[in-house]
């Protein structure tokens, strides 16, 4: 197909963002310059076509000129700048290719892309909490509920600075919460301490990184 016929639609993939989740999310720390997008070379390309990305139906880059060096089935590049992605929330990414001769234009399928800056937590971590005062070889903290809870956070747990068990949030927790986490008796042996100070930071899939949690101090004395 040489023309972009309304009649024929031409068959677009989505584009591709390779720095994005599968869901869209993207990294925080990743929103400081552009994002690569990822468009494949349609059927019925042509020397003089042209591509562009659109973020919430807007157009967010230059027009990207079709070459004789570009083929179908080729992958361009396209750097979505990080302008447009200064706000939280759901953003959808199309792209749109057009004949320039007749105005004829199409859009190829959204994808999702989601931005979020927002540290768990918000402004307070509550303190774990401890089933008994004090703990011999073994300890199970609860980790009471906190802001913006999501599948995927990370938990760190941290004895007098010592780095300790990590826990990763998954579904069932988000309603069963406290979470628990266990302190083996390898770890609680190797701190060489009759009590610690037990605290936590927790970090999202996007890389935002909460405060320290309240911290609360642990005998290991029996």
């Amino acid at each position: 197909m040489n023309d972009m016929n309304v009649r024929e639609p031409i068959p677009l993939t989505p584009a591709v963002v390779p720095a994005a989740y599968e869901d869209g999310l993207l990294k925080t720390a990743d929103l400081n310059a552009p994002i690569a997008v990822q468009v494949m070379v349609w059927i019925g390309a042509m020397t003089g076509y042209t591509v562009r990305l659109d973020l919430d139906g807007v157009p967010a880059t230059e027009e990207r000129v079709i070459t004789d060096a570009d083929k179908q089935g080729d992958i361009l590049t396209l750097d979505l700048p990080e302008t447009y992605l200064e706000d939280e929330g759901l953003h959808t990414l199309e792209y749109r290719i057009c004949n320039p001769l007749t105005g004829d234009e199409v859009f190829s399928p959204s994808i999702p892309l989601i931005v979020d800056r927002t540290p768990p937590g918000a402004a307070l971590l509550a303190a774990m909490m401890f089933p008994r005062a004090s703990f011999g070889a073994r300890a199970t903290a609860l980790v009471p509920a906190y802001f913006g809870m999501a599948v995927g956070d990370t938990i760190q747990t941290l004895c007098s600075g010592v780095p300790g068990p990590v826990h990763t949030v998954v579904a069932e927790e988000l309603t069963l919460a406290p979470i628990q986490i266990a302190f083996e008796e390898h770890f609680l042996l190797s701190l060489a301490a009759p009590e610690v100070v037990v605290d936590y930071s927790v970090a999202d899939r996007a890389g935002n990184e909460s405060i320290r949690a309240v911290p609360v101090t642990l005998s290991l004395v029996p």
